[in-house]
């Protein structure tokens, strides 16, 4: 969450920004934890859309998981 917030402060950006979250898991025991993770960043709901999958593995093997975001400017 700490990259993501990064690149949405240098695009002038926040999480209230994202329009849509794409998080991958290589662990299910993962989902609670990363749930929390996920509304302590983005505080109280509404929250952006999101996809959560569990999958076999990531491209390196000592990520646990991915996150994606899409940040959307338009309305400033």
């Amino acid at each position: 969450m700490s990259n993501i917030k990064r690149v949405l402060d240098e695009a002038g950006a926040s999480f209230r920004d994202l329009v849509k979250v794409n998080v991958l898991l290589t662990r299910a025991s993962d989902v609670a934890p990363m749930n929390a993770l996920y509304a302590s960043a983005f505080g109280p709901a509404p929250y952006p859309a999101r996809t959560t999958c569990v999958v076999q593995a990531l491209p390196n093997p000592k990520m646990l998981i991915e996150i994606e975001g899409v940040a959307s400017l338009a309305g400033r």
